[in-house]
């Protein structure tokens, strides 16, 4: 059985209260502001008396402030709204509640609301129509997943001394100041009357609504929170440069999604967009999966460096496999096909239920995606995320992959899977590249080599292009002495600029066997002092030697000059191709072979 103690966002507080996002309460003026930084301070007065009253509560309550909802019920819908923006949403085991808060006096004129006490300046919107839309939308739109929860609405008038007696409302649902001593001056034992109030109106219709148990209260958690970024700290000026701002604007659209599948190429922006994911969620307890040890550890190298955010768990899939079923040999995990791998996946995700050592967590991130569609991955998300098995239906996923970039060879049979995910996903693909340090011109070919990968042998059309080169050699002796002259020397020169960390080698995976063709592979001719074969133990060394590894291993990874050495162009190898020049930033060397 899962447990739920771990998530650290979800635990108990000592406090009976909890605000997302929670400001400060000598600072709420500076936090709850109108766009030109007029404090609102209907919305501040309320804020401190509900952390001020229900700090004291015997219950829990969970309170989100200004909560942005990325859809509108058609039901109460009259301004035709296609979002929604929540004053306050409360949470406790009576259910749920939307609290509509306008500040400042307040009259009623010919069934309209108006600021002041004059009826000239109408507001934009009848605050009960408007608390009652955001209601429906949490009900169809957002927790549509949780049958048993009584939803309410109300609406507070905090500086308001007129009691508003009509017809027109429902007077239950109103707080006013001069309501107030109804309810021996506090907002909470208001907010109880309305959760029973609106309890025995339904049960007028045979409509019963128990207490929410723990568990119906996590769910509920669960999806409200991913929901949340906290402007305050997410927007802060070292966040702004970690993410880099031209990706904001594709972030916002990550907001309004708990699941979500994001394909593009190389330097899309892919990289960036998760780690704004992770750092929204920097409270929650995450999953990041890859398929590659190399991107595995740079990635948890970059997370940690990332100052005040909690990081994700960081694994390949197969590490985090054998972590909780560890009774099943790395080599039955290897030397498998993909079909046979899902069932695997099956035995070992039961076998760690089984044991109570199944975890859970908020969120997930898939990087490099393609490489593990068609590994189960349907499996792990319902099992890890979310509540009741369902992961993909409720849980909080971000998959980032490139079909182009696939291990497998069956780009169709991957494309399908991505498909039927995608029936539980928002899908974006991202066409444009926005690495802006990379050439152009390496871009440019990369474009070219899926469709046309001789097109590096074409003189004509390689002539146009600055910062790629291409060599052709008969023997792989051949291709180190380049190396040796082109890239070693220079680096061990004191008065050249290059050096060992700026840059990688790159090999076919075929080059880096044993044997090639009738004599050794790569790494006899590599054998060679400041020259070492790139691991997981010096991936982060900044030290002044020239690294190596194979194309595919480098997924997920980039350096500022890559030297590939490849065999001759063909449909055969044209994806690792790819890969590797999409691995360059400033300049790409391809030594071709044979």
């Amino acid at each position: 059985m899962r447990s739920i103690r771990s998530r650290p966002s979800l635990i108990k507080d000592d406090m009976a209260v909890k605000f997302f996002p929670d400001k400060p309460l000598a600072l709420l003026e500076k936090y709850i502001c109108h766009s030109d930084g007029r404090p609102l301070q209907g919305e501040i007065d309320v804020y401190r008396q509900l952390s001020r009253e229900l700090s004291a509560s015997e219950d829990e309550w969970w309170v989100w402030h200004d909560l942005k909802l990325p859809a509108h019920s058609e039901l109460v819908n009259p301004y035709r709204k296609i979002s929604a923006q929540v004053d306050f949403l409360i949470v406790c085991k009576y259910g749920v509640l939307v609290l509509e808060v306008k500040g400042g006096p307040i009259c009623l004129q010919d069934n309209t609301f108006h600021y002041g006490h004059q009826p000239n300046d109408p507001l934009p919107q009848d605050p009960f129509q408007q608390a009652e839309g955001y209601k429906f939308t949490l009900k169809d739109k957002v927790l549509n997943n949780v049958s048993r929860c009584l939803f309410c609405y109300a609406v507070v008038f905090p500086h308001e001394d007129s009691t508003f007696e009509t017809r027109i409302y429902d007077n239950a649902l109103l707080w006013t100041r001069g309501r107030a001593n109804l309810f021996q001056g506090s907002l909470t034992k208001f907010i109880l009357q309305v959760f029973e109030h609106d309890r025995m109106l339904h049960a007028r219709f045979n409509r019963h609504y128990p207490f929410l148990n723990e568990k119906e209260l996590l769910a509920i958690r669960r999806v409200l929170s991913p929901l949340i970024a906290d402007p305050n700290r997410f927007y802060d000026a070292t966040t702004l440069e970690w993410l880099q701002v031209e990706n904001l604007e594709v972030l916002d659209g990550l907001q309004k999604n708990r699941r979500v599948m994001i394909e593009g190429p190389p330097g899309s922006g892919k990289t960036t967009l998760a780690k704004a994911f992770i750092d929204q969620h920097h409270a929650d307890r995450g999953l990041f999966l890859c398929w590659n040890n190399l991107l595995m550890h740079r990635t948890a190298h970059l997370l940690k460096d990332r100052k005040g955010a909690q990081g994700p768990q960081v694994n390949t899939l197969i590490r985090f496999l054998r972590e909780i079923a560890p009774e099943m040999p790395l080599d039955t995990w290897l030397n498998t096909t993909a079909a046979d791998f899902y069932t695997l996946m099956s035995q070992a995700l039961a076998s760690a239920e089984a044991r109570g050592a199944l975890p859970s967590y908020d969120y997930i991130v898939v990087d490099e995606g393609q490489d593990i569609f068609d590994r189960g991955i349907d499996l792990l998300l319902n099992k890890l995320c979310g509540y009741g098995n369902n992961g993909l239906e409720n849980g909080n996923v971000l998959i980032l992959y490139d079909i182009d970039q696939s291990y497998a060879t069956k780009g169709k049979d991957l494309l399908e899977i991505a498909d039927l995910l995608s029936n539980y996903f928002a899908h974006f693909k991202l066409h444009q590249v926005r690495r802006s340090a990379q050439r152009p011109d390496i871009q440019r070919l990369a474009s070219r080599v899926l469709d046309e990968p001789a097109i590096v042998l074409d003189r004509t059309f390689m002539a146009e292009l600055y910062g790629v080169k291409v060599h052709c050699f008969d023997q792989l002796a051949a291709v180190r002495d380049h190396i040796v002259r082109q890239v070693l020397n220079p680096m061990r020169d004191n008065a050249s600029s290059l050096n060992g960390r700026q840059c990688v080698v790159l090999m076919e995976s075929t080059l880096l066997n044993e044997q090639y063709k009738d004599g050794p592979g790569m790494r006899f001719w590599l054998t060679i002092k400041d020259v070492e074969e790139l691991t997981e133990q010096n991936v982060q060394d900044k030290g002044n030697r020239l690294r190596y590894t194979s194309i595919l291993k480098y997924k997920g990874l980039e350096q500022q000059n890559v030297i590939l050495v490849m065999t001759p162009p063909s449909s055969r190898n044209r994806y690792e191709l790819y890969v590797g020049l999409t691995r360059a930033i400033l300049n790409v060397e391809l030594l071709i072979v044979g």
